[in-house]
């Protein structure tokens, strides 16, 4: 199918608002200032900045190193390369401790505020069913890559978490991932030779605003053993996504840590957990099911400026996630495997991937 250009959906840029404190209401007949930023809220916005470019306010806390494939190891279910093909990332974490009059204003009415920030980078790989066919079907799963820069900022205390994050990347030829998949199937016997890639979604400017809200239950004892549940809801709006999910997470294991879940490339890491020192270690289970309502999808929709190739997209995805995490003093692993339901109409059935993360951090 050909995918024809459109106008863009306008984005819902306003995401991040539920950071910042609403101001009073001003009366209708109140005169109007000739400044248009009252000194308060000016000196408001001059502490955030401030905190914001205050280099000591922030203090490295890991390095986190993610992949995901659909076709080797890490999937224990398929070993064939489609859809979501492969995911790889590296990410950098710092706390975050601004001044109180900052805090304050980044969490109102939150009590014992943490605050993590985030700088990502991250490449993802799509492919259609068959990828030594040179010619996919017209209806097939576009061939895609994305390369991208993550900004994010969070914050959380006892019970609840927020996300805020950024993504500003390019998709397209000049995400390299063609380059990345030659490059790996040929430096590993018997692998195909991927031929579909002239297909590919032309190369356009992308970017993505992501908000979640995690909610964390009371932890209860099983045996010697904890449990708890992470509820949390999303919304992702941009050129690449437009959609809204429904989450949550049941973990079960041994000196869980006080962190809001596992981290994962599709996800995020909680950059707001500070590790128990008393605590060397650290091992659970844990299931995530989550549905996605998707009104975009570029990598089945297509290009946003150009015409290319697409396809009909559903409107309503599941997922399911099984996996395990681990940390011995500062370094945390993870292994797990997620479960897809259709992503477009023409596919024949689901798809599985496999994910790794390690993680290497200080100062606990």
């Amino acid at each position: 199918m050909i995918h024809r250009a459109r106008t863009p959906v306008t984005l819902l840029a306003l995401l991040a608002a539920p950071a910042f404190a609403a101001q009073p209401d001003t009366p209708a007949d109140a005169p109007v200032p000739n400044d248009p930023a009252p000194p308060a809220i000016a000196d408001e916005g001059a502490s955030l900045m401030a905190a914001f470019t205050d280099r000591s306010n922030f203090r490295y806390r890991s390095v986190t190193g993610y992949f995901d494939n659909d076709g080797t190891y890490p999937n224990l279910i398929n070993d064939t390369d489609r859809y979501y093909t492969a995911g790889l990332g590296f990410e950098v974490g710092f706390d975050f401790t601004p001044p109180d009059a900052a805090a304050s204003r980044l969490a109102p009415g939150w009590t014992d505020p943490r605050f993590g920030v985030a700088v990502s980078l991250k490449q993802f790989i799509f492919t259609g069913i068959d990828i030594s066919d040179p010619t996919p079907a017209a209806d097939d799963h576009p061939y895609a890559g994305w390369l991208t820069l993550g900004l994010a900022l969070q914050r959380s205390d006892a019970t609840r978490h927020d996300h805020f994050g950024i993504d500003l990347g390019i998709i397209g030829p000049s995400s390299m991932a063609e380059d990345i998949q030659r490059w790996i199937h040929d430096e590993f016997p018997d692998e195909i030779d991927p031929a579909g890639w002239d297909t590919q979604v032309r190369d356009e400017f992308a970017f993505n605003l992501t908000y979640q809200r995690t909610w964390r239950t009371e932890r209860a004892d099983v045996r010697g053993l904890q449990f708890d549940m992470l509820p949390a809801a999303r919304v992702d709006a941009g050129t690449v996504f437009m959609r809204a999910r429904g989450q949550a997470t049941l973990r079960l294991g041994a000196n869980l840590p006080d962190d809001f879940g596992p981290a994962s490339l599709l996800g995020f890491r909680d950059h707001t957990a500070r590790p128990d020192p008393c605590k060397d270690w650290s091992v659970y289970g844990y299931m995530t099911v989550a549905a996605d309502a998707v009104g975009r999808d570029i990598f089945l929709d297509g290009s946003t400026f150009s015409s290319s190739r697409s396809t009909e997209r559903e409107v309503l995805v599941a997922r399911a996630t099984l996996g395990v995490m681990a940390r011995i003093k500062f370094v945390e692993f993870g292994w797990a495997q997620t479960f897809e339901s259709n992503r477009f109409q023409a596919q024949p059935n689901g798809q599985t991937w496999g994910s790794f993360m390690v993680s290497v951090a200080c100062h606990f």
